[in-house]
């Protein structure tokens, strides 16, 4: 199995939410067991609270992954800091919900790539990325793989403005028809899509763009390898053990 090179490359196998098939997603524990795993590059999302800090969680509320309830948005920093975000998995008793810092304190240790997902809560797409952005100017490492992406059309606008030299993806489900305008207006490196609405053909069309092309969430290896051997360049997996062990045996 060849990972891929170049800007906004990330690996053909990427942890999502960390290995999220058996530790809490989005969590420190999550994202060490997914580098254990052997996994290089790790997917997360990022939202902020109500006094502007960073973290690491999927959702707009806070009741699916933890033991708070209501919008993260709506809760200070210290706050969210008394959370466990181990909800369903009471293996890890005492696993907070981890602020952006943490996260990029283990990856910078770890030697592990980044795809980050900007989640805002919408009406806080300016507020998002410029929190994400101050903290990425000031602890991410040189040379360790990064890639923004984000759903949100407004926010790949601010990220694209506010650190143009950071690769960006398209995030998208199904593969809109103007995804050539999209990809030109933010300037984006690569294309993130469903895996189950990809086609061949639609995969051989943005490839001869130069695109680099993602597909999430692929925790079957069969169509792992189909999807590969399209020339997708990786696949995002709440398994990164059984999808790399497959991969390359």
């Amino acid at each position: 199995m060849t990972e891929p090179t170049g800007l906004g490359a990330l690996a053909s196998v990427i942890a999502h939410r960390g290995a999220s098939g058996e530790a809490p997603e989005n969590t420190v524990a999550a994202l060490a067991l997914a580098a254990d795993q052997g996994a290089k590059c790790v997917e997360i999302d990022v939202s902020i609270s109500s006094d502007h800090i960073p973290f690491v969680h999927h959702d707009d509320t806070l009741d699916r992954c933890t033991n708070g309830s209501g919008l993260l948005s709506e809760q200070s920093a210290e706050s969210l800091d008394k959370l466990i975000a181990n909800k369903g998995n009471e293996a890890y008793a005492h696993e907070p919900i981890p602020r952006l810092a943490a996260v990029i304190d283990l990856l910078s240790q770890r030697n592990i790539g980044l795809n980050l997902e900007i989640k805002p809560q919408e009406g806080l797409e300016h507020d998002t990325v410029e929190a994400i952005c101050k903290m990425i100017e000031s602890s991410w490492p040189t040379g360790l793989p990064l890639v923004f992406s984000s759903f949100s059309q407004l926010s790949l606008e601010l990220v694209h403005k506010r650190l143009p030299a950071i690769p960006r993806g398209l995030l998208v489900e199904e593969l809109p028809d103007n995804w050539m305008q999209l990809i030109e207006r933010y300037e984006c490196c690569n294309l993130h899509c469903d895996a189950s609405h990809l086609t061949s053909d639609q995969t051989k069309a943005l490839l001869s763009h130069g695109l680099g092309v993602y597909c999430y969430t692929v925790n079957d290896v069969d169509r792992a390898k189909e999807l590969l051997s399209w020339g997708v360049h990786g696949v995002f997996t709440d398994h990164p053990k059984v999808m790399l062990d497959s991969l390359t045996s």
